[in-house]
């Protein structure tokens, strides 16, 4: 039966095998390779949990207390399966950048920093693979944890400012194009209600105005004469009678009668 120390060893093995087809190139060899490392290693984390339950119950463990012979792992170990699962765990995230996978490279790498959360590879890598995602505040905050010593940040902190100037500008550009097109779309609004307005006004019946009585003009006043105005103070004289006609005259003058009816 393989002692603790042969299983880890084992487990290291694939892992080393992973870094080499990495180094060429060979993703896919390379996950094959990482894989088979966590299955041997995790298979050792969960046997440390199960006998740490087993000593806090007071039960023997089996195989004795030797590490060598099967019994419970040294906490130097302990520490050693728990660190190369962090780090074939960040390896994988590296292939899966590589790939372009990134919400499985930010999978990976959480579990990396789950079994040692000061991973500093993949806290790094789980910020490329969000930034490539476009989730900018995730990226800075670890990047900002990781501070400007760690080789890369700096490089990674210029494509983040970027990224958010490209987006602030995209934004710009989609609202003025909402608002533009709102502009549009009210305009052709109100030239429909002008339209309808209009058509409105000519379609309805155009009230014939009643007829209206002219008032009567007055004669203008006419500027008096000179005649007139010497006339004025005259009395009218008396308009004789046909009698006085008749006496006035001699005998042989026609009657005013005989005058009116004239000759035939």
């Amino acid at each position: 039966m393989a002692t603790m120390e042969e299983k880890i060893k084992a487990a290291l093995a694939h892992k080393d095998q992973g870094n080499e087809a990495f180094k060429q190139g060979d993703m896919k060899q390379a996950l094959t390779q990482y894989h088979h490392a966590v299955l041997g290693l995790s298979g050792l984390d969960n046997k440390m949990s199960g006998m740490g339950m087993l000593s806090g119950m007071g039960a023997p463990s089996p195989g004795g207390n030797n590490n060598g012979s099967g019994g419970p792992a040294t906490d130097d170990q302990k520490n050693e399966i728990k660190t190369n699962l962090a780090v074939v765990y960040a390896n994988m995230g590296a292939c899966h950048l590589k790939n372009q996978n990134y919400k499985r490279a930010i999978e990976v790498c959480n579990k990396a920093l789950q079994h040692d959360p000061a991973n500093v590879k993949a806290k790094f890598r789980r910020a490329q693979a969000k930034l490539q995602e476009g989730n900018l505040a995730g990226a800075e905050a670890d990047l900002t944890s990781l501070g400007d010593g760690v080789p890369g940040v700096k490089a990674e902190m210029e494509k983040l400012k970027k990224k958010a100037k490209d987006a602030d500008e995209k934004q710009r550009k989609t609202m003025g194009g909402f608002l533009s097109r709102g502009r549009i779309i009210d305009e052709e609004e109100e030239q429909r209600e002008n339209a309808a307005s209009s058509s409105d006004t000519t379609s309805a019946p155009v009230p014939t105005p009643a007829p209206t009585t002219p008032a009567p003009r007055t004669a203008p006043k006419s500027k008096p004469t000179l005649a007139s105005k010497m006339n004025a103070g005259r009395k009218p004289r008396p308009v004789p009678r046909e009698e006085e006609y008749v006496s006035s005259w001699s005998g042989t003058a026609p009657k005013i009668q005989e005058l009116a009816e004239g000759e035939e």
